[in-house]
């Protein structure tokens, strides 16, 4: 069987053809990319210049979700001194009127109610973190922000310990001792008898040969 033979028009309409479908797929894969450049074989320059470029926009993305986490965990602790700053004021409030006052069952009261707001406060720092990162926390929490891919550019942020607040490197306060009964003893001396200790108790006892009692109160 003798082969086929074309003519050089028909030839030239193949040619043109397979260019044109070539040059379809071109097109095809260029608009389902986004991406002028493809590969290395459409444009050796191009393509690694935009692969460097892509990998750095990558890099600088991940920065950025970065950086929105520690907005967020800058923002829970912001809103955590705010609450603790009321509370500390609450409870100097508490301590000034338990200063003032000169009643025993107050000043337990008001020791009591300054001792719960501290409680509070030490609740509040336990609460103000985000995504396990509490800058309120004390040691393990300190905050470190980069913001570029070399990492030339950055920003570290101290954790203080509000969680505890007898610690000596965050608040620094003392809980209140409720106050207790307390007592007083003085000695009353008659002349040449021995002096004899009394201890107060509001009950009246004899000083001296005319049998004058002395009063006294239980001390506040």
């Amino acid at each position: 069987m003798g082969g086929i033979t074309i003519s050089s028009a028909v030839r030239s309409s193949l040619n043109s053809l397979q260019a044109t479908s070539s040059l379809m797929s071109s097109v095809q894969e260029k608009l389902s990319t986004g991406k002028k450049v493809n590969s290395a074989l459409d444009n050796p320059n191009s393509f690694f210049t935009a692969k460097g470029l892509e990998n750095r926009a990558s890099d600088l993305g991940t920065l950025l979700d970065d950086m929105g986490q520690s907005v967020q965990t800058l923002k829970a602790a912001d809103k955590g001194i705010e609450a603790i700053s009321d509370l500390v004021d609450a409870a100097k409030a508490k301590a000034s009127q338990a200063q003032q006052s000169s009643s025993q069952s107050e000043r337990s009261k008001y020791a009591k109610e300054y001792n719960e707001l501290l409680t509070q406060i030490e609740d509040v720092a336990k609460d103000s973190g985000y995504k396990g990162k509490n800058l309120l926390g004390g040691t393990g929490n300190d905050l470190s922000v980069t913001f570029n891919e070399t990492g030339s550019s950055s920003l570290s942020i101290s954790s203080v310990d509000y969680t505890d607040t007898t610690s000596s490197t965050g608040l620094n306060l003392s809980d209140l001792t409720e106050a207790s009964s307390g007592t007083s003893t003085i000695s009353l001396d008659n002349g040449a008898t021995t002096p004899v200790a009394l201890t107060a108790g509001r009950r009246s006892v004899p000083t001296c040969r005319s049998c004058r009692t002395v009063r006294t109160s239980p001390t506040r």
